[in-house]
């Protein structure tokens, strides 16, 4: 197994943020000497370049340009974790990671980290709200402690708890004829401008998969990063979207008009860590986190 040089690799991080050598041997009271030495031994042991040096420039070489992001996160993992053990104690203070899907961050987040705040004050909470698939990522690799997400494809390494099924809803101007029904068909939905949140996102991928098996036509008219966005589209008269209930909820009400579908969407929330024992901060929220998305999920699926 190759041995961690840290000092290398934090070498190699300070040269490549700065771009000088002398500037970045300046900031880590080192010589430049010292420092080259450093870095030369790096890039020895991993057998390649990481730097290109003239005798003015300093360049990332392409495979200084894909260690980099890498690097520079394991230095900051490091940093926290001795903060953590320096200021915990021993104790459960210290610094929880918890991904969560934009599309329910907005409901569950903001009372379950406020009840976590009242419980551990002196707790630090990193967030990642993205995609399924990158707050799965994370995961796997190790960068977050667990998350709100879809259930997704088992995994030998990961420990899915499915909490709720949540169904799709479509989302209306108030005005819109269809605004006025109950229930619609996805077939009324075929004429219309849709609203898409992001062609990766689990919730169109799910919603893709359910119009190519059921031989639907639709009309992908605008495309949003944010389900804030595509709310306000809607608002707007801009088009209809297809969004996740709980999701809604959050939303302004005023001008939109939420219409279940008559062939209900659904997909499987659930709460993912990996299989390994959670820090005391981390396994607090865990509970905190099982609890408030039991509660949540009678919404959901009423």
């Amino acid at each position: 197994m190759l041995r961690l040089d840290i000092l290398g690799v934090q070498a190699f991080v300070t040269i490549a943020e700065i771009g000088s050598f002398n500037a970045a041997a300046s900031h880590l009271c080192l010589s430049a000497t010292a420092l080259s030495r450093r870095l030369k031994k790096l890039e020895e042991s991993l057998g390649v370049k990481l730097l290109a040096r003239t005798t003015r420039t300093v360049a990332l070489t392409a495979e200084g340009t894909d260690f980099f992001p890498k690097a520079r996160r394991v230095l900051q993992d490091l940093a926290t974790s001795l903060e953590d053990l320096r200021a915990g104690g021993g104790k459960s203070s210290g610094n929880v990671r918890i991904g969560c899907l934009p599309t329910l961050a907005s409901v569950f987040l903001p009372p379950l980290l406020r009840d976590y705040a009242n419980r551990h004050p002196q707790n630090r909470v990193q967030v990642l709200d993205r995609s399924a698939t990158e707050i799965r990522e994370a995961m796997i690799r190790g960068e977050l402690d667990l998350a709100i997400t879809v259930a997704g494809a088992a995994r030998p390494d990961l420990e899915v708890e499915k909490m709720f099924r949540e169904r799709m809803v479509a989302v209306c101007p108030s005005s819109h004829p269809l605004a006025g029904r109950k229930i619609i068909r996805w077939q009324d939905l075929g004429g219309e401008p849709l609203i898409s949140i992001g062609v990766l996102s689990a919730t169109r991928m799910l919603i893709d998969s359910f119009v190519l098996k059921s031989s639907l036509q639709f009309n992908w008219a605008y495309q949003v990063e944010h389900l804030a966005t595509a709310v306000s589209l809607v608002s707007a008269n801009t088009g209809i979207a297809i969004l996740p209930a709980v999701a809604v909820q959050a939303q302004s009400q005023g001008a939109l008009k939420v219409v279940q579908l008559r062939q209900p969407l659904e997909r499987e929330i659930a709460l993912l860590r990996r299989k390994l024992p959670l820090s005391p901060a981390a396994s607090s929220m865990y509970l905190l986190a099982k609890k408030a998305l039991k509660n949540g999920g009678r919404t959901a699926i009423s």
